[in-house]
């Protein structure tokens, strides 16, 4: 029997996040401006990772992004980190992220 995992279960379980964003990974990728360099820093930095058809699910639902940008998981990852990071931001605390509408 193997007890590999899949690489997202540190930061997800189904569509359900059971970590939530530290601080200064907050902070940093929330401020205003471009902040690409930091959220690219802190996806490596965390390991973050998300189930590849969730996040393009997610984020489609947005109407931001067309399929073929859909299809870079990285960027997907970048996205989904910049997107929750505002959203604890905007709460004024910790928040669990779920993948789904």
């Amino acid at each position: 029997m193997s007890n590999r995992t899949t690489p997202w279960a540190h930061w997800f379980n189904g569509r359900v996040s059971v970590h939530y964003l530290p601080g200064p990974c907050v902070e940093d990728c929330s401020r205003p401006g471009r902040a690409d360099d930091a959220v690219e820093y802190w996806v490596k930095r965390l390991k973050f990772e998300a189930p590849p058809w969730l996040l393009r699910q997610y984020l489609k639902g947005f109407g931001a992004y067309d399929s073929t940008e859909l299809c870079d998981h990285q960027a997907n990852l970048g996205r989904l980190l910049w997107l929750w990071a505002f959203e604890c931001r905007e709460e004024g605390a910790s928040v669990c992220m779920y993948l789904g509408h």
